[in-house]
């Protein structure tokens, strides 16, 4: 039903004059069908006597007295039965379909669409939640380990830090004890340098090598401080410096043993100045060891050498 008050029309079914064209051609064969087989049906069907007999043979029975013929009766025509009509089948009635219905689906479809277009966009954003929560959940982590490595990082500088600052206490603290040794050595060497004065006024044999080196002690031969001075300063080796100030002497206490080997490591009793020149000296009287003993076969046990850096 069609109405131009309803607020819903029913759209033209497609295709409409065509089916109507079909339906008419298939009525059209449908009639000539029946003609023809009403037609074929009229002819009046032949009618057919038939005679039983049975195969068993049986015993032949007395023949019954001949009857007396009776009068023979007339031929029966057979009665024709009228062929039935044949009734043509109905044609199927066609529906119009009911536009309530169809509107009803078009709205189904359309929500069916709207739910599942509604589902995807719900899926969608799901989706790209998971992705910025996976995203933001990487960049934690990141976050988290340039942290720790930072931490780590900031810990190994503050372990160098304080590994250089204890040994930079360290240093200092051996610095400090070498100073207080050099000192306490060099109060020793200033007492025992006025004592040996005070025997080198009381007794003679001071053994002097030109005015680079003097070896002197308590009975020290000439010869033994000429031949060790000599012997020391060949194996000084240090380069001779133009810009030192003055000519700064060093001055070692050696003890020695009988057989003329170090007793003891040299004795530092008098710095001149330059580590380096000390350090020369030092190393050229370890080198020197052992000492040949004096013309009279004799080792002094102990004896003071002096050298300067520009007497080399």
């Amino acid at each position: 039903m069609n109405n131009s008050a309803s607020p819903y029309q029913v759209p033209p079914e497609p295709g409409r004059w065509r089916a109507f064209a079909l339906a008419a051609l298939v009525h059209c064969a449908l009639l000539g069908f029946l003609w023809v087989g009403v037609s074929w049906q009229s002819v009046t069907p032949v009618a057919v006597e038939a005679e039983i007999w049975s195969a068993e043979q049986r015993a032949a029975a007395p023949s019954p007295p001949e009857p007396k013929p009776d009068p023979e009766p007339a031929p029966v025509e057979p009665v024709k039965t009228p062929p039935k009509p044949v009734v043509a089948p109905e044609p199927p009635k066609q529906t119009l379909p009911n536009p309530d219905i169809a509107l009803e689906k078009i709205k189904q479809r359309k929500l069916q669409e709207k739910e599942k277009a509604e589902q995807l966009k719900k899926e969608k954003l799901a989706e790209e939640k998971a992705q910025r929560e996976a995203e933001q959940e990487r960049k934690k982590q990141t976050v988290a380990q340039e942290k720790k490595k930072q931490a780590e990082e900031e810990q190994q500088k503050e372990q160098q830090k304080r590994l250089q600052a204890e040994e930079e206490k360290k240093k200092l603290a051996e610095e400090q004890k070498r100073k207080l040794d050099e000192a306490a050595a060099e109060q020793r060497a200033a007492a025992r340098r006025a004592d040996d004065l005070r025997r080198m006024s009381s007794q003679a044999g001071t053994g002097t090598i030109g005015d680079a080196e003097k070896s002197q002690g308590s009975k020290v031969d000439a010869s033994f401080a000429s031949q060790a001075g000599a012997k020391i300063k060949s194996n000084t080796i240090f380069a001779r410096l133009d810009d030192i100030a003055g000519n700064p002497a060093v001055e070692f206490n050696v003890e020695l043993l009988p057989d003329g080997s170090l007793r003891s490591k040299p004795r530092r009793l008098k710095s001149s100045g330059i580590e380096a020149f000390d350090l020369a000296v030092e190393r050229a009287i370890e080198k020197s060891a052992p000492f040949k003993p004096d013309v009279n076969g004799k080792i002094p046990s102990s004896f003071t050498l002096q050298q300067k850096p520009k007497d080399n």
